[in-house]
């Protein structure tokens, strides 16, 4: 006992610590560089024309539109970009979650009677077979659809001509699941859109290509193709509405049964026309929360890989360690990584970003002071709101649904 605690406080512990703080600061530059290279080498690649022959064995795709409302000023443009699709076989199916939404339902069937070569139809009424009120708004097109291959696309997407080519053509022999990287489009380029843009291409892109590039889970169902049939061996979608954080599940099911998971070149085109900060913050909250409820230990190392907590701490590590000056280190620190993020974004963005530089470096630091506020308001919540109803997070990922107002009243589904 007496040699264990001689040797245990023998350690040099500030060395020790600091040690760790640098091989994290290193590891997460490996992370961008990694990021940076596969973007490069995979984003952004020229989709192969499928000749006559080919086109006629291509499979059908059932596309699946959850709808809640018609809030958004982008909607109908959204949704007609997926009436134009380049691609042989299709059919879209519109989820409407409320029956009484006349007028989003007259707006959808003046978009189909637009488009009458296109197999498009509507349901109305969302099925209760568990707590997540998108899979439940989508388990009608699931039951319904007519064709293998499976396509969840959000309401605020917006579609190229030849994205859904681009996502089948991933879809080879091994692969289960074919997604793409969340990405903003420009919009009207409002300070609150320039931040979201500056997240999406930067830090959050160095996470999601590095993730994908290392064989990691890494997906959201904002745009994901998957074969329909992986799905139906485990009881089909239904399974799947018992999680609030569905698309992790989804995924890692997949992958548990032998498929491959890959990234599609094209990123996803988000594409809402309404965006604030406040909307920003209360989704990435959101995204924080089921992340950390899934797996806990994430609350610890995630803000580790936030350059705003990351730099103070290896710059007492490197003046430690080397003798470097804090206030040399943490500019240098800072300023280097809103460089990469800008190299990164021109990667996501195939071209230099639509807005400035000098927005882009206000949106970056407002972004990254948001973390400030964000990470700790998170680890203190139990509860999350959805579509105006709230839930409950157990960690493993099941969600219990809050019922009248009580917060100690669940329903486990």
């Amino acid at each position: 006992m007496a040699s264990f605690s001689y040797s245990f406080y023998s350690i040099d512990w500030c060395s020790l610590l600091s040690w760790i703080c640098l091989l994290v600061w290193l590891t997460i530059l490996g992370f961008y560089l990694i990021s940076l290279i596969y973007g490069k080498m995979h984003l952004h690649k020229a989709v192969q024309r499928e000749d006559e022959e080919k086109c006629v064995i291509l499979p059908g795709v059932t596309i699946a539109k959850p709808l809640s409302d018609l809030s958004d000023p982008n909607l109908v443009d959204n949704l007609a970009s997926f009436f134009t699709l380049n691609y042989p076989t299709y059919e879209i199916i519109f989820c409407i979650q409320d029956e009484a939404a006349h007028e989003l339902i007259n707006v959808v069937n003046g978009l189909i009677a637009k488009y009458p070569d296109v197999d498009a139809k509507v349901y109305t009424g969302a099925k209760e077979a568990g707590v997540n009120p998108k899979v439940n708004n989508m388990l009608n097109a699931y039951e319904s659809a007519q064709y293998p291959l499976f396509l969840i696309s959000d309401a605020g997407i917006r579609m190229n001509e030849d994205t859904l080519m681009d996502m089948v053509q991933h879809l080879t022999d091994k692969v289960g699941l074919v997604h793409q990287l969340p990405r903003m489009m420009d919009g009207d380029l409002r300070f609150s859109r320039v931040v979201e843009k500056v997240w999406f291409a930067g830090a959050h892109a160095r996470v999601y290509l590095s993730a994908n590039a290392c064989g990691i889970n890494c997906m959201t169902s904002m745009s994901c193709l998957f074969r329909k049939k992986i799905l139906d061996e485990e009881g089909g979608m239904r399974i799947l509405s018992s999680y609030l954080g569905e698309d992790f599940f989804l995924s890692q099911l997949i992958i548990n049964k032998g498929w491959r998971v890959v990234l599609s070149s094209q990123p996803t085109g988000q594409n809402p026309g309404l965006s604030t900060l406040t909307s920003f913050k209360a989704r990435m909250m959101r995204w924080m929360y089921l992340r950390f409820a899934a797996m806990p230990l994430l609350i610890l190392f995630e803000p580790l890989t936030e350059h705003i907590c990351l730099g103070p701490l290896t710059s007492l590590a490197a003046q430690y360690l080397f003798n470097i000056p804090f206030y040399i280190f943490i500019p240098v620190h800072m300023v280097s990584w809103c460089i990469m993020d800008y190299i990164l974004s021109a990667v996501i963005e195939n071209g230099r970003p639509a807005y400035s530089v000098f927005s882009h470096i206000k949106a970056w630091i407002v972004r990254e002071l948001m973390i400030l506020y964000i990470w700790p308001n998170v680890v203190l919540m139990r509860e999350v709101s959805w579509g105006g109803k709230r839930f409950r997070v157990r960690f493993g990922g099941k969600t219990e649904k809050i019922i009248n107002g009580d917060s100690h009243a669940l329903i486990h589904i």
